[in-house]
């Protein structure tokens, strides 16, 4: 258990340090904007760069692991989509943004950072394989349930491709990806300077991450962010978790903790962002991302621990 603490305790103490600093008015909107963008464009892209060229595992594209965690993307994203559209009665754009809230962990600030943390530079490509390929169904998705119905599907696709290539973190990891896969050396000068970057990253994001926490939950909000609250931080793990239990794939088993570790994430910032080009389930989705932030500070550490216990 001290080892879990030891991980997670200065891990979201930066969060709520950040959180601190906003209540005493400290920090603001605009410098939780600023911290933001530098964390997203400065330092993440190299963190995720560095680590996977330490890492130095030639076993990347892994069919056994990407095809189980993306089935479960898939099939969460539509199950959940169903749930809100027939049950909960949302419209088409707000099930889709409903279903991006369940099924889209914050890999960027938090999953990056706290699985190197947990298991190493080893945590690099599986985090990596996932954000790629996640990124990919997951913006094709709104754009086929959100866009507008009269672009062809030509255009929908450039959109998705244009989207992919806006994603500073994704480039750094594909970056990194290429480089191990065709052995490509870097220089000792530029490598040490990326590495200095890449020492910001986990404080810059999490302390980030913090000052945007500090918000008022609607009462009329409670419902459907109750219901995207236990999808994303209970089912989602637990899905995780039974297919690889299941399917037994010959893989890593720090890969399989990855992935369950990221499942267990709380809803993503860029959900947000989406919520709000689409203008659509934009309050519920920034209620949903201060809850789920929360309680993630209690239920992430637990299957954290449950995770280094086997």
């Amino acid at each position: 258990m001290y080892n879990v603490l030891s991980i997670t305790l200065p891990f979201f103490g930066l969060i709520f340090l950040g959180t601190s600093f906003r209540y005493f008015k400290i920090f603001n909107n605009e410098s939780a904007k600023i911290l933001t963008r530098f964390a997203l464009f400065v330092t993440l892209p190299p963190f995720m760069f560095i680590n996977i060229l330490k890492s130095s595992s030639k076993a990347v594209f892994n069919l056994n692991f990407i095809i189980p965690y993306e089935l479960i993307t898939i099939s969460l994203l539509i199950l959940v989509f169903i749930f809100s559209y027939y049950i909960l009665k949302n419209s088409i754009k707000d099930s889709s943004i409903f279903a991006l809230n369940s099924s889209y962990p914050n890999y960027g600030y938090m999953g990056i950072p706290l699985c190197i943390l947990a298991f190493s530079e080893t945590a690099a490509i599986p985090i990596s394989i996932i954000l790629i390929f996640d990124s990919i169904i997951l913006l094709s998705f709104v754009s086929l349930f959100v866009d507008d119905a009269s672009k062809s599907f030509l255009n929908k696709l450039k959109n998705i491709v244009f989207n992919l290539m806006k994603n500073p973190i994704l480039i750094g990891s594909l970056t990194g990806l290429l480089f191990i896969s065709f052995d490509l050396t870097l220089n000792k000068i530029f490598f040490d300077f990326l590495n200095v970057l890449a020492k910001a990253a986990t404080p810059t994001a999490l302390f980030a991450i913090g000052i945007n926490l500090l918000s008022k939950v609607e009462k009329k909000t409670l419902n459907q962010i109750s219901y995207i609250t236990i999808i994303k931080l209970i089912i989602h793990p637990l899905l995780v978790f039974l297919i690889f239990y299941f399917s037994k794939p010959d893989i890593d088993e720090v890969w399989i903790k990855v992935a369950i570790l990221c499942a267990s994430l709380p809803v993503a910032g860029n959900v947000f962002a989406m919520s709000i080009y689409y203008n659509s389930f934009i309050k519920e989705t920034s209620s949903s991302i201060m809850l789920t932030t929360l309680i993630a500070t209690f239920t992430t550490p637990i299957i954290l621990f449950l995770l280094l216990l086997y």
